[in-house]
């Protein structure tokens, strides 16, 4: 019979301690409970916050101020609430992705003003 590793998915020989592929400790599954096993099974992170943290920063970094950050700042809302559902990792990103949606919408903001106020007194 075949044995994986929790962390990584790969097949480990059936004697092993530690995957030989991500190096993390064997737990034998019946001796976790069932609330143990959910957690180790989701323990992958969200790909929407993933996704929405990323088009955030790329928002914010190449000057996309607008629809982009708008975007990402959605796709991280979405992540973040079917983390809080479905026990899933990058909560953390998730929650930067809205933060820096955020600001990339506020810097175009300030930049808009600040370009009308430039065209009045030129």
């Amino acid at each position: 019979m075949s044995k994986y590793c929790t962390n990584c998915g790969k097949e480990i020989k059936a004697k092993d301690i530690f995957c030989q592929y991500c190096g993390k400790q064997i737990i034998e599954s019946d001796k976790l409970s069932d609330k143990e096993k959910e957690i180790i099974i989701t323990n992958k992170n969200n790909s929407l916050a993933l996704a929405g943290f990323i088009v955030s920063l790329v928002s914010f970094i190449i000057g996309f101020w607008g629809i982009t950050a708008i975007v990402g700042i959605v796709l991280s809302s979405v992540g973040l609430s079917q983390i809080k559902k479905t026990n899933e990792g990058g909560k953390n990103l998730a929650i930067a992705g809205i933060i820096i949606g955020a600001g990339s919408l506020v810097l175009g903001f300030l930049s808009l003003i600040f370009m009308l106020f430039l065209s009045i007194w030129a």
